[in-house]
């Protein structure tokens, strides 16, 4: 291990080692504070009870983004023959100082439980094992518009921060609170992810999410990018060329790395950069920041560790955390015997596979062409199962009351393996049940011929259903089908056979059958003409975009969009799921697409989805860059002082979108609203107008406006004026996204509102259209 550590070639080069870089730490942390403000007494209280609960009191966390860099170009290169004992750690080497950061550092800053999980959970693989076949009722309560797996973080986030959150129940308050901050606060998800539908069903039974290992889950989860920062950092700095700034993310749980860097540096503290208040457990309580470093500050750290005050090499646990739950779980899932700790996650999710799976209430059979004596027997087997584990007395009673046999339960251990395998072990595929039925009837030769198990239940259960005799270990074959007896009479001397060959059968040709395909092109009554708008040219790049949404090939990376496009995206889009509501992602896709292909004599500019939501809500988001034209991405913003209008969507609680046009020489907002003047008539009586208007006007003076304008600075007085003639929805679907978009491309294209002819196939036909242009532009501008 010496030779590695100390070996050149396994560190960055020593004269790039002030090589600064904007590091995104997306799961910092520092976004859970205002779900903290909209808690009140008796919320706060019962989150507290929660394991997530002395968050409260912790200081507000910041990303310290360039000391994290700093630290991290001293980082050694990821091997794992540098942990024998096979646990993920990160190795630093800072001076003469080898310093280690791992899951016991982890714990000890965290105070999370180790142990084991299903190591699917959270992921898309886990929802077809464990819960896409139950009821989300904690999911139906919150979000009864959305299926189970739907819902994204954004739409969390809008419910905390929305007035129907105060009308929720406590416990269901606290639960969304709960998983924003896991799934954004500390995996670093993005608003536009959907959240894991395994959380909703933890967190209706607080109980076990209180006891699930996030210890563990949560430093495998940062482990993955934390490792990989050696190799995004070596890559630039191998480039022979490095004209621009090093840039890289990391997602993941990053604040603990923070609280080790200030307990491992003492010089941070010496230069004034942390306070440590206490001596609280865990020590997250313990540090807050005194500024955002800079890059200056850092290197001042760094000047003050080589003027004799070196970084300790070890964090070792205090007597209090040498006794504490948390540290004595982590010692148990790393040393412990077997190196496994029970869960009663694991019998949770365990439980959810078999209700789900469950032949008998599915009511489909284990193989092909059963007998209704043979399911007979089934029952009759597992009841008398069910009848002798009820009947004995040593039996225990799990977290969730269910009333269990030891035996039992230590069979299913072993059959599990006991750890958390990728398969999830089904009761219901009861074949020790029979063979225990054999030895008792001393009878080995009595066989159960079940057929092969169909696909779908080989990926549930992970089990082929072969039998084996417990004496000889020998597969036991089915029985041969029975032979039919030949006739007497058919048969020579009495009359001949006919020796005619047989001949195929041909099959008839089908005419005129009907496409299966599932988006059939709409039938329009009156055609609209989309030809002269500004998207136009992407239509005929997108025509074949129905043919591979029928042969499943329709996820599409889009240039202008960081997310894959995905069947719910194309589904939405084509008004065959969510009631053909169109998403964010939909709406973010196309505004960009109109900024991409604006003119030089446009007078107009294009703000982000949340914007006047932001401003409604009033969140702390900084909307400077994008006013002034500054915006990194996307890159095609405009300065409110070099355009005339400035065009709004906007989005109304829960799920309707509609238009704003706010005209900067008059301060004039004209709504458009394809259903009527419902939200616009709840923006006014919930004072959402003022404020936007309070927060726009600030954002102005910020900018500079009225200077760089060269005109004098007045008081807004902005008027909102609901405009009458506008196209109304009339079908079944939600098509208020789509007549968003076709209004602000009109308006883009330099073309009047104007009631149209017949507004539901127009939408149809937009809709079409979406999908061809958001195709055709996928890959390449035009």
């Amino acid at each position: 291990m010496e030779d590695y550590v100390n070996n050149p070639a396994n560190m960055h080069d020593f004269s790039l080692m002030n090589t600064k870089a904007f590091a995104n730490l997306k799961g910092s942390g520092g976004n859970i504070w205002e779900v903290f403000e909209v808690l009140d007494d008796a919320r706060r209280a019962i989150f507290r009870n929660t394991v997530f609960g002395y968050f409260i009191d912790v200081p507000r966390l910041q990303g310290d983004a360039l000391l994290f860099h700093k630290m991290f170009l001293h980082q050694i290169r990821p091997d794992p023959v540098l942990s024998p004992d096979g646990i993920k750690r990160l190795y630093f080497r800072v001076g003469n100082t080898k310093m280690v950061y791992g899951p016991e550092e982890f714990c000890l800053i965290t105070g999370f439980n180790f142990g084991e999980y299903p190591k699917n959970i959270g992921r898309k693989g886990s929802e077809k094992l464990i819960s896409s076949k139950k009821r989300c009722l904690l999911r139906e309560r919150l979000f009864p518009d959305h299926t189970n797996s739907s819902v994204k973080i954004g739409d969390l986030k809008s419910l905390i921060l929305n007035q129907t959150f105060l009308a929720l129940d406590d416990l269901d308050a606290v639960r969304v609170c709960l998983i924003y901050i896991l799934c954004e606060g500390f995996l670093g998800k993005e608003v536009n992810d959907r959240v894991p539908q395994d959380w909703f069903f933890l967190a209706e039974n607080l109980d076990l999410w209180n006891s699930f290992a996030w210890g563990s889950y949560l430093w495998d989860f940062t482990y993955v990018d934390l490792e990989d920062t050696w190799s995004k950092i070596h890559h630039y700095l191998s480039l022979p060329q490095r004209g621009q700034t090093l840039k890289y993310s990391v997602s993941g749980f990053t604040a603990p790395i923070r609280i080790w860097i200030y307990e491992m540096i003492p010089a941070v503290r010496a230069c004034g950069f942390a306070l440590r208040k206490n001596k609280d457990l865990p020590r997250m309580k313990r540090w807050s920041g005194t500024k955002k470093l800079k890059w200056v500050d850092v290197n001042k750290i760094w000047s003050k560790m080589q003027e004799g005050l070196p970084p300790r090499q070890n964090m070792l646990p205090g007597d209090g955390e040498m006794t504490s739950f948390y540290y004595m779980s982590f010692q148990e899932y790393v040393y412990g015997e077997g190196k496994a700790v029970p869960s009663p996650v694991r019998d949770h999710f365990r439980r959810q596979d078999e209700s789900s799976s469950s032949m008998s209430s599915s009511g489909r059979s284990h193989g092909r062409g059963r007998g209704s004596g043979k399911h007979k027997l089934d029952e009759l087997l597992k009841r008398v199962v069910q009848d002798e584990v009820m009947n004995k007395n040593n039996t225990t009673q799990n977290v969730f009351g269910d009333t269990q046999d030891d035996k039992v339960l230590e069979e299913s251990n072993q059959y599990a393996g006991n750890k958390f395998d990728d398969d999830v072990f089904d009761v219901n595929d009861y074949s020790e049940v029979k063979e225990e039925w054999e030895e008792r009837n001393d009878n080995a030769g009595n066989k159960f011929d079940d057929d092969v198990p169909d696909e779908d239940e080989l990926i549930i259960t992970g089990n082929v259903d072969y039998f084996h005799d417990d004496d000889d270990d020998k597969e036991v074959t089915p029985d041969k089908p029975r032979s039919r007896k030949p006739s007497q009479f058919l048969c020579t001397p009495y009359t001949e056979l006919h020796t005619t060959p047989k001949q195929k059968r041909r099959t008839k040709k089908k005419v005129g059958t009907k496409s299966t395909c599932p988006v059939p092109p709409p039938v329009f009554g009156v055609a609209h003409d989309f030809s002269m708008l500004r998207l136009q040219p992407y239509v005929a790049g997108g025509e074949d975009v129905i043919q591979n949404y029928v042969l499943h090939s329709y996820d599409v990376q889009h240039r202008l969009f960081n997310f894959v496009l995905d069947r719910d995206f194309w589904s939405s889009l084509f008004g065959h799921t969510h009631d053909g509501w169109l998403e964010s992602a939909h709406i973010t896709i196309w505004y960009r697409l109109l900024m991409e292909r604006r003119f030089e004599s446009d007078r107009h500019t294009i703000m982000p989805p949340n914007f006047f939501v932001s401003h409604a809500l009033e969140e702390g988001q900084d909307w400077r860059a994008f006013m002034a034209g500054i915006a990194t991405y996307p890159n095609f913003m405009v300065a409110w002082w070099d355009v005339d209008t400035v065009l709004l969507l906007i989005h109304s609680s829960p799920n309707h979108w509609l238009f704003g046009e706010l005209r900067l020489a008059s301060m004039e907002v004209h709504i458009y609203d394809s259903l009527g003047r419902g939200a616009y008539e709840k923006f006014q009586s919930e004072g959402i107008f003022s404020k936007f208007e309070r927060r726009v006007a600030n954002y102005l003076d910020k900018i500079k406006y009225w200077a760089r304008r060269n005109i004098p600075r007045i008081p807004l007085n902005m008027q909102f004026i609901y405009e009458e003639n506008v196209p109304q929805q009339s079908s079944h679907l939600g098509d208020c996204g789509v007549f968003l978009c076709m209004f602000m491309e009109q308006l883009v294209s330099g073309q009047p509102i104007r009631v149209l002819i017949d507004p539901k196939n127009a939408a149809l036909e937009f809709r079409l259209r979406m999908a061809k242009i958001i195709w055709g532009s996928s890959l390449a501008p035009l």
